[in-house]
């Protein structure tokens, strides 16, 4: 029987130890770097999502208030703007009710009702009026809630998804030459705001949170 060389034992399970270690941190940085590489591809996705979102939401907008004042009659500009959606079959195919590619729709932000390119003028300016669907009540509770439900409380998200609105606003203004309704500059900045105090709230500290709370008891 040989004799057992315990240097040799030593050495087989040191390396075989120090294998398991390497492998070990290996998954572990694996795991690290994924974990990275979906938390960008969240950011960014919920980013993406809040620029689709906004734009949608001033063209929209922009549509309304031409059609509620029958501008497509008499006003060149108007005219030229209308010409612009007919003539873009994914824009008129979006407020037609259509689904585009991904899924977006004007069912998919919750809009239910008749077609906008079938409103009458009526119906048009009851959904960009104060109270209405499209209006500057419901619409920055609508997006903003679309953005935080997708983020959560992660703060870069939110972070991310708040230049998305913004980011969509200004491709918005793009889009249209620069000459937004009134009611869209109202709209993004009640949607920000609602944004900006869900993101302060999470910047908070435990401190700051049990001054408040003991504020509010007394």
């Amino acid at each position: 029987m040989e004799n057992l060389n315990l240097n040799t034992v030593y050495s087989n399970t040191n390396e075989a130890y120090n294998k398991n270690i390497v492998n070990a941190n290996s998954k572990v940085e694996s795991s690290q770097k994924s974990e990275i590489h979906n938390s960008e591809n969240l950011n960014s996705k919920i980013h993406h999502s809040a620029v689709n979102v906004s734009i949608s939401m001033e063209s929209i907008k922009v549509f309304l208030n031409i059609k509620s004042t029958e501008l497509s009659q008499n006003n060149a500009s108007a005219q030229n703007l209308l010409n612009g959606i007919i003539n873009n079959p994914e824009m008129y195919d979006f407020l037609s009710g259509k689904e585009l590619d991904g899924g977006f729709s004007l069912k998919s932000i919750g809009y239910e009702g008749k077609a906008l390119t079938e409103l009458s003028v009526n119906e048009a300016k009851n959904l960009v009026s104060e109270e209405g669907f499209f209006g500057i009540t419901q619409t920055p509770s609508r997006v903003s809630s679309f953005v935080m439900d997708m983020a959560g409380d992660n703060i870069e998200a939110l972070q991310g998804a708040r230049e998305g609105i913004v980011q969509g606003f200004n491709q918005a203004e793009k889009m249209w030459g620069g000459n937004l309704p009134e009611i869209s500059y109202e709209t993004q900045k009640r949607t920000l705001e609602i944004v900006d105090a869900k993101i302060a709230e999470l910047l908070k500290t435990d401190v700051q949170k049990e001054a408040e709370s003991l504020d509010i008891k007394e």
